[in-house]
């Protein structure tokens, strides 16, 4: 709960009592201002110390409100502080120094304070570490720097900045000059034009330029503004980290009594933050009095205007920083993640600085940890979805769009003003999409329908109307009992269902919001209801059906409850369960002394009662005597629904956009396309290609052909359902997967290259083994880069259960003597299906001969063994660069030798390092260029994104979270993509051998909710595979049962990816896996093309991989994995510029899926 401090507590029964106090404002002042004066004599006499000593960085003002109304309301004293005493004001940026000079000279003071900004106090500390301060909590979660302008800033424009800030500045802005100004003119200098910009905070200087601006005569909405943590380059934007941040001289955090001191301090501050939010008039007031007392008010600026409009303005945009930081049950709170991402920011040009260095981690000011606590998790959802935006339009000029219909009053916002001003603010509430959209670069149309005059038809009409439009749609819940839901919510198209309104129906590739924010917080927790008796309490469809469905495909056994229930039977169920999820929004509907001892509670439905003037859960009673783990109200899923809704709304953005073909024809019954081919034959082909597909889905097209004679043939296609006389879901499904099969978007090759240059391509691994450095790019987009994988990847990785290819590569090239004494390479190219332990002789094999002259009969001459090798059959040209040795003879070959195949090839070959290396073999290769947990010989080329791991980085994984499998690796992995088309690749398959045992351990992985991460692009084709192959078995297609010849081709995914959506990992891998022991191996072979903007992954969440050349089908594996909003090719640019190694034993990437988080990363 957000506890009621005793200052709220008072106000509430005293109302009267309190504006009185108020009210007697000269007797106020002078018993404080004799407690002021009677600590500053002390502390000057030396006689004593006070108890807690504060170094403000600014002079007394509405940004720092809850200082003044915990001064004035004393709420310091009645936490036991018996005096208090305020530094003078400083210099920016001697904040620190003032602390510890004070402290050392007053050594008795239990706690010396300060405030100060993330950016001035991380390099201030790593500049001078003897300052021994540190960051103990915050008044602002988010710096509101920003540079103000009167118009778009131009290359070499000036920008006018304050002196400590010039050098942060000139680095974000690049292509203007910054230079140090005048703090006290700076809006004045702005509109007189001596600068074109100037640095601000959106907290005083905008809202004080509007003002001025409109004293002026002038346009208000001229004044631009950049904040600077959305100044997006590149993939990164700057992380400032927090503003009005508390630190303290590390005294503070040394002896019990101080920490108490300490910790009454910023209770105090945050209960005073607490009055100011729900009273803003009286924070205004409490503010003047303050100053007053401390004589703290003596800056002259024109960025100040004494209007009480203006007060109110600015003391909201300061209240709203400050909600910011609540966490669990209390305001101020530091996120380790966030101070983290600002600190590696700050010092980016620092080696081996710990990410957390200036944070308490002694717990003086956090949250219960039996809180499961969700607002942190949703201001990082939000600004990931935001980050999104932001690059999806720049990339395509326009931002993604929602649209919001309402239709009536909705009963739960009748509260909605007072919520949000209690407990968020206009960027991040439900209750204001259109602000929110706006604040995080999204466009949102609210449209409100009056429920007297709407019919089903008219509300169809809208939705007809604006849903080729937008992006997503959101039809609001309920709607009235004269509208024909049903017919409503199926006007919605799947891929803009970013409600999920269909996810229990037809599968919506988006859960409902409210239910998806709960899921992230029991991930973000780690709730394990895999096995665990669940009880949802609600059965709406928008989220307590929704939720059940969750819960159950994550290996819950749920049952599901409702105040419908007698209050017996729901009692009973309740008191069983080990989770309860209540999603009833009625108070009370559940009593927390029902609850089993131990139980976890996840509170999703709230109500607000005007009365008691707050939020209220399901739950009643003393919830903490029972549960080990609750979710406080507020602050626990309900911050999660905004921007699970904002990220479903940016992922459908760039699938649509991505994904965009020739648009279908479409009337009130059917849908028509007409695509041209040069060719009778190649319309056919298509057409063969369209019936297949249609059979999976068992839904066909009527197909026609029209000659256009020299012109070629138009193929002419009708989807229609004939017993529903109208168009339904599964037409629009088919008309999707035509779309899939025919790819009429080309995927151009140039798009995938980049200037690899020729010193980046690494010659020999690092040394020692795991020492490679890693670059990482989350699930936002943004980049950051480690020096040393091994001391990462394990911290990085925790959480997730890692799949490994434990193939082992054989010494797979040999050379032969043609016979008139030329010795030349032969390279075995796919040993996938050959059994290593039996005779050469036994096999044929597929081999390449380094020469054009080769034809069936050829016999040559291994020299070290003498073994002949004979030419069985020619496949054709083996093309490779002219650096790399150049083109051979693609054949079959057979040894004569009764070796078996690993004994011949380790005597007499050598280890078949990449030829683009340009080097012999030498004898580290044969370790090096193997995995240490490497087991099954059969690859010709090494799995190389594990070449990094070492036996130590594997312990700290843990075995049980680790999985094996096996694909032979064949060197088809060098062949580029030599089509201008990637389309028109032939891609070579793999034979891959996977335990049912190993298989099984990632179901239950997933089942856990536990992320998987794989490494290597072979692991990634080989899951990805086994999912499509679950999908053929559960569609009954044959051959689909024959776990011993298992087959997926190319492009095969495409019709299957449309057949039935809503098949989960989980769901595909148990129908490949049934009835079969541990001990049975799955065999078969794939040739998965994994291409951008049409493959959706289904199994895999992060993925560690190496470098890859340009032009490889690995190049769109990674391009399709991290989404659009990636550009690889200016990633992979940006790490050759930092001197990264590329290709086989280069440096490595761990890459996240576009909105899907590492656990590490949701602490």
């Amino acid at each position: 709960m957000w506890r009621l401090s005793s200052v709220v507590k008072r106000e509430r029964n005293t109302v009267t009592a309190a504006a009185k106090k108020l009210v007697n404002h000269q007797f106020r002042l002078n018993k404080h201002v004799s407690l002021h004066q009677r600590s500053l004599s002390s502390a000057a006499t030396g006689s004593s110390s006070p108890d807690v000593a504060v170094q403000l960085d600014y002079y007394m003002s509405l940004q720092f409100a809850g200082v003044a109304c915990a001064l004035v309301n004393d709420t310091y004293q009645s936490k036991g502080i018996n005096s208090l005493h305020f530094l003078p004001t400083c210099p920016v940026g001697e904040e620190a120094a003032r602390v510890r000079s004070f402290q050392n000279a007053n050594p008795s003071t239990l706690a010396t304070l300060g405030s100060v900004e993330q950016n001035i106090f991380t390099p201030t500390l790593y500049n001078d570490p003897s300052l021994n301060v540190t960051a103990v909590a915050s008044m602002f979660r988010r710096s509101p720097l920003c540079v103000a302008s009167l118009g778009p800033l131009k290359d070499g424009d000036v920008i006018g900045a304050h002196e400590d800030t010039v050098e942060l500045l000139q680095r974000i802005f690049s292509k203007q000059k910054v230079v140090a100004s005048p703090r006290g003119t700076k809006n004045t200098d702005l509109l007189d034009g001596t600068y074109q910009g100037i640095q601000a905070y959106t907290t005083t200087e905008i809202p004080a330029l509007h003002h001025l601006m409109e004293s002026r005569g002038m346009d208000p909405n001229a004044v631009t503004f950049q904040v600077l943590e959305d100044v997006v380059s590149g993939s990164s934007a700057p992380q400032l980290g927090y503003s009005q941040m508390l630190f303290a001289a590390n005294e503070a955090l040394e002896s019990t009594d101080r920490r108490e001191a300490a910790n009454a301090f910023l209770a105090a501050t945050f209960d005073g933050w607490q009055h100011a939010i729900r009273n803003p008039d009286e924070a205004i007031k409490a503010v003047v009095e303050a100053q007053k007392m401390l004589k703290l008010d003596d800056e002259s600026n024109d960025h100040w205007y004494d209007s009480l409009s203006f007060k109110r303005e600015m003391l909201a945009l300061t209240t709203n920083h400050v909600k910011e930081t609540f966490v669990g049950d209390r305001l101020g709170v530091l996120s380790p993640n966030r101070w983290s991402k600002a600190t590696e920011w700050l010092l980016q040009d620092k080696k081996d600085v710990d990410p957390l260095f200036g944070l308490d981690q002694t717990s003086l000011w956090t949250p219960p940890a039996n809180l499961l606590n969700g607002n942190e998790l949703a201001r990082e959802a939000l600004e990931d979805a935001k980050f999104s935006a932001m690059k999806f339009e720049t990339t395509y000029g326009r931002k993604p769009s929602l649209a919001v219909i309402t239709v009536g009053e909705l009963a739960r916002y009748e509260h909605s003003q007072r919520r949000v001003q209690l407990y968020s603010n206009p960027s991040n509430s439900w209750f204001t999409k259109t602000d929110v959209g706006k604040s995080n670069g999204f466009d949102v149309t609210e449209i409100n329908l009056d429920e007297t005059t709407t019919t089903t038809d008219a509300l169809l009409s809208e939705i007809y109307k604006i849903r080729d439009n937008v992006d997503g749609i959101q039809v609001m819940w309920p709607l009235p009992e004269s509208i024909d839901s049903a017919k409503v919510y199926n006007a919605v198209p799947l891929d803009k269902d970013v409600d999920g309104i269909h996810y229990t129906g037809w599968g919506s590739k988006y859960p409902p919001v409210t239910p998806a924010g709960a899921w992230e917080l029991m991930k973000a927790h780690n709730v394990d209801v895999q096995g665990k008796h669940v009880v949802v309490v609600g059965r709406s469809p928008i989220v307590g059906h929704p939720m059940a469905h969750m819960l159950r495909e994550a290996g819950a056994m749920v049952s599901s409850a409702h105040t419908g229930v007698d209050k017996d039977t729901f009692q009973g169920l309740v008191g069983q369960a080990d989770v309860v999820v209540t999603c009833a929004g009625s108070p009370g509907c559940v009593q927390a002394d029902w609850l089993k001892d131990g139980a976890e509670v996840v509170n999703i439905g709230t109500t607000f009662c005007e009365k008691a003037d707050a939020l209220l859960s399901d739950v009643e009673g003393d919830i903490e005597s029972k549960a080990v783990r609750y979710s406080p109200v507020p602050g626990g899923v309900g911050p999660l629904s905004i921007p699970m809704l904002f990220r479903n709304v940016a992922n459908a953005a760039w699938e649509q956009q991505s994904s965009s073909t020739d648009k279908w024809e479409q009337s009130p019954a059917t849908l028509r396309k007409s695509i041209h081919f040069a060719s009778y034959t190649e319309a056919l082909q298509f057409a063969k290609k369209v019936d297949e597909l249609s059979t999976i889905m068992d839904h066909h097209a009527n197909m026609k052909i029209a000659h256009k004679c020299v012109n070629g043939v138009d193929l002419e296609m009708e989807l229609f359902s004939f017993e529903a006389k109208e168009l339904t879901q599964k037409d629009f499904d088919a008309a999707r997967a035509i779309d899939l099969v025919y790819a009429g978007n080309p995927i151009n090759m140039k798009d995938y290259s980049y200037d690899l240059q020729q010193e980046s391509i690494a010659l020999f691994p690092a040394e020692p083994r795991g020492s490679s450095k890693l670059l990482r790019v989350n699930s936002n987009g943004q980049v950051s880069y480690f020096e040393h994988f091994g001391n990462n990847i394990s911290s990085l990785l925790e959480g997730c259960h890692v799949v490994f290819n434990n193939s082992r590569v054989l010494d797979a090239r040999l050379a032969v003597d043609l016979g008139d004494g030329n010795e030349v390479e032969l390279m075995l190219l796919d040993l996938g299906n050959v059994d290593p332990a039996l005779p050469c002789s036994d096999h044929r094999i597929q081999a390449m001969i380094r020469s054009d002259k080769v034809k069936v009969g050829d016999v040559y001459s291994e020299p070290v063994s003498g073994a002949k090798v004979q030419v069985m059959d020619m496949r054709g040209i083996w093309e490779e660069e002219e650096e790399s040795g150049g083109n051979g003879s693609d054949c079959v070959v057979r040894i004569h030798s009764n070796d078996v195949i690993s004994d011949f090839l380790s005597v007499n070959g050598s280890v078949p390092i990449p030829p683009y290396l340009h080097r012999e073999a030498v004898e580290s290769d044969k370790e090096r260029y193997n995995n240490v947990y490497a087991k099954d010989g059969g690859s010709v080329a090494a799995p190389t994104a594990g070449l990094h791991f070492t036996d130590e980085s594997l312990a700290e994984l843990g075995e049980s979270n680790i999985s094996s499998l096996t694909l032979h690796v064949g060197a088809g992995t060098f062949m580029p993509v030599r089509s201008e088309d990637a389309r028109e690749h032939a891609m070579h398959a793999e034979h891959f051998y996977v335990n049912v045992g190993e298989l099984r351990s990632i179901v239950k992985a997933m089942e856990a909710g536990k992320p998987i991460a794989v490494v290597g692009t072979t692991s990634t084709r080989t899951l990805e595979s086994l999912y499509w192959l679950g999908v053929k078995r559960l569609r009954g297609i044959s051959g689909s049962d024959d776990t011993k010849q298992l087959e997926l081709g190319q492009f095969e995914w495409r019709g299957l990816s449309v057949a039935d959506p809503s098949i989960t990992a989980v769901t595909s891998f148990k129908a490949l896996i049934d009835g079969m022991s541990d001990d049975e191996i799955l065999i078969g072979q794939t040739s998965l093309m994994i291409t951008p903007n049409s493959y959706n992954f289904k199994v895999i969440d992060h993925l560690v991989t190496n470098f890859h050349a340009p032009d490889s089908t690995l190049m769109l594996l990674v391009s399709a994995f991290l989404g659009k909003q990636n550009d690889v090719t200016t990633i992979y640019d940006e790490a050759q510029n930092r001197g990264y190694r590329f290709l086989s034993f280069g440096d490595a990437c761990l890459f996240s899926r576009p909105s899907v988080k590492l656990p590490s990363e949701r602490k």
